[in-house]
């Protein structure tokens, strides 16, 4: 409990720093920016609020995580918000360091140090959100962890095909965007479709899939709402990015029915 403790308000400390940007840029304030002016338009006014908004549910994820009172919330109360956290997050925590190194953010209206405050803040965050968030489903839903051979379910044909229409669109994702997280969801999903338990396929399954739906989902909004930050996107990235949010959609919705499945399946043969 008192390393739940201290990683979940860590993590809620590493939130501090984007979200106090972000509240300065609402009320008006130019810091970070080359030409303030970009941030008066609605559809960066508008963004910006909505990931002020994310960056507040961030920390009351890593709240629940961290007190016994969460244990008692509905699992899609915790489940579906970590997920789509760690979908966004983990990946950032991976590409941050290949971007630094590649001088990615040393362009555009945002300056630099912006880049290295937010992601560095977004990586730590990541990482200490997906560590809090093991603990807390161990000691929550402990028969998803341990390893072995499920046996099939009345859903299982209905999950493999499901599985199999998720991994295709995780392929064609990994082939035009190099997205490795989308391939590793897929493969993921696959195994434990088949019957494989363990935390391995699953942290896999987790990661990937939320990686897909969450990145996709980020991408439709900064598109469809019109903001600079779409500028240059081309009519293929678009169809890449709605083929992330469906296809991590659906693997997303296997990988719940198995969770579902193999904690009440547990959960009947202990009572």
């Amino acid at each position: 409990m008192k390393t739940r403790f201290v990683i979940g308000y860590a993590a809620v400390l590493c939130a501090v720093p984007y979200l106090t940007l972000k509240l300065l840029w609402l009320t008006g304030s130019g810091i970070g920016f080359s030409d303030p002016s970009v941030l008066r338009e609605p559809s960066m006014l508008a963004l910006n609020a909505v990931t002020a908004a994310m960056d507040a549910v961030a920390i009351v994820v890593a709240l629940v995580l961290t007190h016994s009172w969460g244990m008692r919330l509905p699992a899609w109360a915790v489940v579906f918000p970590m997920w789509v956290a760690t979908g966004l997050l983990v990946p950032i925590a991976v590409m941050a360091p290949l971007s630094a190194l590649g001088g990615a953010g040393s362009s555009g209206p945002v300056q630099p140090w912006v880049y290295g405050v937010v992601y560095s803040g977004f990586s730590l965050q990541g990482v200490l959100l997906a560590v809090a968030f093991v603990f807390y489903a161990r000691a929550r839903w402990a028969p998803l962890f341990v390893a072995g051979q499920h046996p099939p379910t009345p859903t299982r044909d209905l999950q493999i095909v499901l599985a199999n229409l998720g991994s295709v669109l995780a392929v064609a994702v990994a082939v035009v965007d190099l997205n490795v997280f989308a391939l590793a969801g897929a493969i993921g999903v696959q195994v434990l479709a088949r019957g494989r338990t363990g935390w391995g396929p699953l942290s896999v399954a987790w990661l990937g899939s939320g990686a897909m739906f969450g990145l996709g989902l980020w991408s439709m909004v900064v598109l469809l709402g019109g903001t600079p930050l779409s500028a240059g996107m081309s009519v293929l990235e678009g169809f890449t990015e709605l083929a992330k949010v469906l296809g991590g959609t659906v693997l997303g919705l296997v990988l719940l029915f198995l969770m579902v499945e193999r904690t009440r399946s547990e959960s009947a043969t202990t009572s």
